[in-house]
């Protein structure tokens, strides 16, 4: 059995703040709900998931900033990491604003990474909970508990990089696309099933071996956590690999993306938990508000700095949210997971002082104070986040107006969101497309053209070239609408519907040639759609007259 343990050693906050947001009873009973009342729950909460992104994913990258920039004597010792590995990604995220496949790669790395870092942060917190309670830790059973995380990875990481990817996340965003490995159906339906067994035998072994040292109340923090693996990971993934209840929201496919977002929310809750206990360690701790503030803003900065910078009206070329912002989250993230990597281990004597044994920090780590000389660097850099914590918010606004403005068929708002939007870097081709079109419908064919032509301008889409082409059309200017399809079968030669839409009008001009050949690749790629092989036929006579 365990040796007794002081309960205030126990627990970092206390019983109850510790299980609910650092051991998942949280997102354990959010699950549940999801599970009962997925369809009713769901679109009620989705305008929410950004709101609560900022305010918990936000200071849990900052909470990584400060711990290794705050002091000086973190960032000499942390210098590869903070300064060289540092600048090797920035120059990567420069050179990834001009390379789809570089950027693609850096998606995928993110993606890839990101729940192996969900799993050491959950493996590394079960260990914490076992040392504070005085449990020993043999090398086997050590070794038993680190492989059931493990193992839990290895599911996600084979369903993530197999041909048509199912997992947790999502694989393809917009200007950008993960780079899967393509492991075969068969081999991949072989090792997620040993990978299953596996998972479940160590997972057996490890609560038999833990608990002839200990009482199940003790195990309690551990098998939480080990329950919040599976429902972020494990379970969900081999669900939907296994095309099982499927009809429960939080397992179906087509909800992994919504879900995948959940996660990452009860990620950083339990990020900010346990790096906020660590931080109040320090002599001069000034308070958890405080804290969090701070973190706050450094999390909010490192957000939006970057792609307000590389708007297309500035040093970029891809608008927010045709790529950017995928590009800024797999950057921040992969900065973030190196980082963690670097400071978060229990085998440093720092960390296992405060996470292990509860004692403060010695004076020698607690953070050294500016000199005065860089006073008004320090408010400066404060104020930078303050002013990027605003812009984010006020970009939050905006996209919900706009939202609203789409669904009401309020025109006015919509080109009013879309304009705040210019303001902030986060101009939107497709919120100018979609306007454009609400236009069209109603008529006014001018207002609608210009709002085509500045979706064009912040981003060229086939879209956007289709939608300008069918108002030359409608306006009996064919000859622009000629030119504007041909820019849309140039961008999206993979499409059929814009090659069919394309050779039908060159038919309706009377080149048959012409309509024969992108006809021709229109039922080449969609062989099934009846209408693309009336109208080749159709194009093959005239050709032939």
């Amino acid at each position: 059995m365990s040796a007794p343990a002081k309960a205030s050693s126990r627990w970092l906050f206390g019983p109850s703040p510790d299980l609910l947001l650092g051991c998942g009873v949280g997102y354990a009973a959010l699950f549940l709900l999801m599970c009962a009342y997925g369809s009713r729950v769901r679109p009620e909460t989705a305008s929410l998931i950004p709101f609560l992104t900022l305010i918990f994913g936000a200071p849990h990258y900052g909470a990584t900033l400060l711990r290794v920039y705050a002091r000086r004597e973190d960032r000499r010792a942390y210098a590869l990491f903070a300064v060289y590995a540092t600048a090797l990604l920035a120059a990567a995220f420069v050179a990834a604003t001009r390379s789809a496949q570089l950027g693609s790669l850096l998606l995928t790395v993110y993606l890839t990474w990101s729940p192996w870092h969900y799993t050491g942060q959950n493996y590394g917190l079960a260990v914490m909970f076992l040392r504070r309670r005085g449990i020993a830790l043999g090398p086997a059973l050590k070794r038993c508990i680190y492989a059931s995380f493990v193992l839990s990875y290895a599911l996600t990481f084979t369903a993530m990089h197999q041909v048509d990817p199912t997992s947790y996340a999502p694989s393809i965003y917009t200007g950008y696309h993960m780079l899967a490995l393509g492991i075969p159906h068969a081999v991949a339906s072989v090792a997620i099933l040993v990978l299953v067994l596996g998972y479940a035998l160590t997972l057996a072994v490890a609560a038999a071996l833990l608990l002839r040292r200990a009482t199940p109340r003790d195990l309690a923090p551990t098998a939480l956590l080990a329950l919040t693996q599976a429902l972020w990971f494990s379970i969900p993934v081999v669900a939907r690999s296994w095309g099982v209840l499927q009809g429960v929201e939080p397992f179906a496919s087509q909800y992994s993306t919504y879900y995948f977002f959940w996660a990452a929310i009860g990620h950083s809750v339990q990020y900010v938990w346990v790096a906020s206990y660590y931080a109040r360690s320090a002599s001069d701790f000034a308070g958890l508000g405080r804290y969090f503030w701070k973190a706050l803003l450094a999390g909010a900065a490192i957000w939006t700095i970057p792609p307000l910078l590389f708007a297309p009206h500035l040093l970029g070329q891809i608008p927010f949210d045709a790529g950017l912002g995928a590009l800024v989250a797999s950057v921040v993230n992969i900065h973030h997971f190196v980082l963690d990597g670097a400071i978060w281990k229990l085998r440093d004597g720092r960390i296992a002082r405060v996470l292990i044994r509860s004692e403060p920090l010695p004076t020698s780590a607690a953070p050294i104070k500016a000199a005065p000389r860089l006073g008004w660097l320090a408010a400066l850099g404060w104020g930078v986040g303050a002013a990027s914590l605003g812009i984010v918010l006020f970009a939050q606004y905006a996209q919900e107006i706009g939202h609203r403005a789409w669904e009401s068929g309020d025109a006015e708002r919509m080109r009013l969101a879309s304009r705040r939007l210019h303001w902030i870097g986060r101009e939107s081709a497709n919120v100018e497309l979609q306007l454009g079109r609400l236009l069209a419908s109603r008529g006014d064919a001018r207002a609608a053209l210009l709002s085509y032509r500045e979706s064009i301008e912040i981003q060229p889409t086939a879209d956007a070239w289709v939608a300008l082409g069918a108002l030359f059309q409608d306006a009996g200017k064919l000859d622009r609408a000629e030119d504007a399809l041909a820019h849309a079968v140039e961008l999206a030669p993979e499409q059929a519907d814009v090659a069919y839409r394309a050779g039908a009008l060159a038919l309706e001009r009377g080149d048959a040639a012409r309509a024969q050949v992108l006809l021709a690749r229109a039922v080449s790629l969609d062989p099934d759609k009846k209408l693309y092989r009336v109208m080749l036929d159709r194009a093959r006579a005239g050709a032939s007259d």
